[in-house]
C-alpha cells in the first residue's frame, strides 16, 4: 500500500461509520487498480520492451499530442473528400 493511501486512511478515520464504508470501497479500487498496473501481460510486456526499444534506438520517434491531434484532422478531412455516397 502506497504511502499516499496510507496517509488517506488515517485523514478518513474520523469521518462516520458509513462515510468509512464509501471510503474504504474507493480506496480498495484505487488499490486493486495499482495492482493491476503492475501485473502485464507477457505479451504486453514483449511488445512494450519491441517499442521502447524502438524509441531508444531512434528508428521510431514520438510526436507530441498537438501534432497527432491535427495529423488525424487531417487524415480525417482527406476520408471525407474521398467518399462518395452511392
Amino acid at each position: 500500500m502506497t504511502t499516499m493511501i496510507k496517509e488517506i486512511l488515517g485523514e478518513l478515520s474520523g469521518l462516520s461509520e458509513e462515510k468509512q464504508r464509501v471510503a474504504a470501497s474507493v480506496v480498495h479500487a484505487l488499490w486493486s487498480e495499482e495492482r493491476v498496473a503492475d501485473e502485464i501481460h507477457p505479451e504486453w510486456r514483449s511488445e512494450l520492451d519491441r517499442r521502447s526499444a524502438q524509441i531508444a534506438s531512434g528508428e521510431v520517434e514520438t510526436i507530441d499530442e498537438a501534432s497527432m491531434e491535427l495529423f488525424v484532422k487531417k487524415l480525417a478531412a482527406d476520408e471525407r473528400l474521398a467518399f462518395t455516397p452511392r
